[in-house]
């Protein structure tokens, strides 16, 4: 597995490459790949300094999951995969299961916490939307399957479910601090705030964008679908389903974060800043997991920071 892999270490297996580019030599002719690989335990980047055009060419027809051989080497603190040979995987003798990474929290866990939320909801349309939604043969499953991004926080199956249920935990209890909060539509908005990434995402081979996810991203696609289950409901209040769209609509909190609406209300407001803590935290555990020898981690892009792990 590839998260086992050591500095110094020769690595053979099957990967899932999600991602590959030819990038042209700085001083000399010709062209190296760089390639994403992954299996179920995590992701490496990879770089193959030659190669048959052969293997160009099944990367260009969209094949993405090969038997590679190579050396485990350390780059600027991070492990990175030199590529010395690769094989075309045939169709039949594919297990995605070995290739796509699943959250460390079990299906049971996820349910039960799930339930436990469920169950303090009393408004009655917001308790029909949510048994409808969940109990949905298509949204149902997919809430339960899809991640919850493409790499930053959550990028395997059930990331979705997991963050959707540690947002609404950590916003019930910030809540918990403000008797005019609405407990009812805290929870509801938290668990169906990113169910647009039911859409944006396909996760079938690999963790990759969906065309209507890049054309109009997960805010629009969550607010289609919450429009169209409460349609189902008859004499859905107003007013409530103004509020629970717009904690959909603001929950990135800023335009600069694609958000179309900053929060208006507390409840979107509470909703936005548990969505940044999970995801956030999520980067440290994460770090502290990946490095757990270190007191920093690497430069972590996505939060233009290092991070004191001890």
């Amino acid at each position: 597995m590839l998260k086992e892999c050591k500095n110094g270490e020769r690595f053979e297996g099957t990967v899932l490459v999600n991602e590959w580019k030819e990038v042209p030599f700085r001083q000399k002719p010709g062209a190296f790949l760089t390639l994403t690989c992954q299996d179920r335990s995590g992701v490496m980047q990879g770089k193959m300094w030659e190669f048959p055009p052969q293997v160009l060419n099944w990367l260009k027809e969209e094949y993405d999951i090969f038997y590679i051989r190579g050396a485990v080497s350390e780059y600027r603190g991070t492990l990175d995969l030199t590529i010395e040979e690769i094989c075309l995987i045939p169709k039949e003798e594919i297990d995605l299961t070995a290739l796509l990474p699943s959250s460390p929290i079990s299906e049971n866990e996820l349910e039960n916490r799930l339930q436990t939320l469920l169950d303090k909801v009393s408004n009655p349309e917001l308790k029909s939307l949510l048994k409808q939604f969940l109990d949905h043969p298509q949204w149902g499953r997919a809430y339960r399957q899809a991640p919850a991004a493409v790499k930053v926080h959550q990028a395997y199956l059930r990331g979705l479910w997991e963050h959707s249920v540690r947002v609404a935990e950590l916003a019930q209890g910030i809540a918990g601090h403000f008797p005019s909060i609405d407990q009812d539509l805290i929870i509801t908005g938290a668990l169906l705030h990113d169910v647009g990434k039911m859409g944006e995402y396909s996760y079938d081979r690999g963790i990759k964008f969906t065309t209507e996810g890049r054309l109009l991203g997960h805010i629009i696609l969550g607010l289609e679908l919450i429009v169209g289950e409460i349609s189902k409901i008859l004499e859905f209040p107003q007013e409530l389903r103004y509020k629970l769209l717009h904690i959909i609509s603001s929950h990135h909190g800023k335009y600069e974060w694609q958000s179309p609406k900053r929060p208006k209300i507390m409840e979107a407001l509470v909703i936005h800043h548990a969505d940044v803590m999970d995801a956030e935290l999520y980067q440290f555990e994460q770090a502290r997991n990946d490095y757990p020898d270190n007191e920093w981690s690497p430069y972590i892009p996505s939060m233009e920071r290092f991070l004191f792990l001890k």
